[in-house]
């Protein structure tokens, strides 16, 4: 049986496929719930596995046979992230290795609601699913992330949301086989349990996604707002009832990031301490911009001996675990703001309880 928020997407399916995206079989208006077998051993198809974030579906691009993200946007307030998006997918912006925005296929309006438009993207994964395996994992990361991010800020846009669920990781090179869009621990058959590859010598890119709360600031404006910020409460400036600067929230937010998910997680990266303490400085006034940050984890990232963290394996701290099902011992859409901004977080957590259950 569908959900609400399912029949959506069924009711759109024709059009969908008009446009050149066929959905999951689950979605066809002709649809048969598929099984196999019976008594004890009787088992349900695919297309059993219920969607759970309601504005994201994958679909075919029958062009090509490419596997892509259809976002519905709703919201016309979230409609910017289109642009956004567009733009740094135009030739002059693709050009530059250090653009870290995800990448834009498509868009288009719905045929029910005018107000509703579509963004077509890659498949992506969470940065950390599957988890980082050796140190020199977490240093390609953070420096993917951080010259991303002063590529963003070089042209005028402040994400203002830069939590964990919004940094993604095209992982198609350590998960050759591809998987599941929903049931993120299988493969596309949804049964047959994902083996991914370490990252060692392979090629993965990290990305930004979730453009709907970003600024656009005129470089010759003042980068000052008044807002509530993202979804991270964890940032001093936002409880000031002030203006601030989204730049600097950027750079206390991903901070954040770095010791949530990197530094309170594993031994072996405590060279990010350093890093964090300059990105965590209180009066955003005097916290310094991606650039400096950038330049300050250069200087960091040389000090480190290449050999040893490209060989040095990271060690979980007492009372963590690996989060996510496709780990494996030898490799492998969170913040506090999700009653004022979105529910992804929550969503995040709920799919991974499915994915257990």
């Amino acid at each position: 049986m569908l959900s609400p928020s399912e029949k959506l997407w069924r009711d759109r399916y024709t059009y969908l496929l008009q446009r050149g995206y066929q959905l999951r079989p689950r979605y066809s208006p002709n649809w048969t719930p598929t099984s196999f077998g019976n008594g004890r051993h009787y088992h349900s198809g695919e297309d059993h596995i219920m969607q759970i974030l309601p504005q994201v579906l994958d679909g075919i691009r029958r062009q090509d046979g490419l596997v892509v993200c259809i976002k519905m946007i709703q919201d016309p307030r979230k409609a910017k992230q289109i642009q956004i998006t567009e733009y740094f997918s135009s030739r002059k912006m693709t050009e530059d290795s250090r653009n870290h925005v995800v990448p834009f296929y498509d868009t288009f309006a719905d045929n029910f609601l005018p107000h509703i438009q579509y963004m077509v993207m890659p498949v992506l994964r969470r940065f950390d699913d599957p988890e980082f395996h050796l140190v020199s994992d977490v240093v390609d990361f953070v420096s993917q992330v951080l010259e991303g991010l002063t590529f963003l800020h070089e042209n005028n846009v402040a994400h203002h949301n830069l939590t964990a669920e919004h940094i993604m990781m095209d992982a198609k090179a350590i998960i050759p086989t591809g998987w599941h869009f929903v049931s993120h621990f299988c493969e596309p058959d949804g049964m047959t349990r994902v083996a991914p590859l370490d990252r060692k010598n392979l090629p993965v890119r990290y990305y930004f996604v979730g453009f709907g709360n970003c600024y656009h600031i005129p470089p010759k404006k003042a980068p000052l707002v008044m807002d509530i910020g993202g979804n991270d409460d964890n940032v001093p400036e936002l409880f000031k009832g002030k203006p601030y600067d989204p730049y600097k929230l950027d750079i206390y937010t991903l901070a954040n990031v770095f010791s949530k998910e990197l530094c309170q997680k594993y031994y072996d990266v405590e060279f990010l301490d350093e890093l964090i303490t300059y990105m965590r400085i209180p009066e955003f006034e005097k916290r310094p911009g991606a650039d400096k940050v950038l330049r300050r984890w250069y200087h960091i990232r040389n000090m480190l001996n290449e050999d040893e963290i490209e060989e040095q394996i990271l060690r979980y701290r007492q009372g963590m675990r690996r989060r996510y099902l496709t780990d494996s011992p030898g490799s492998s859409t969170s913040g506090g703001r999700s009653d004022k901004r979105d529910i992804s977080s929550i969503l995040n957590r709920v799919r991974l309880l499915f994915a257990v259950f």
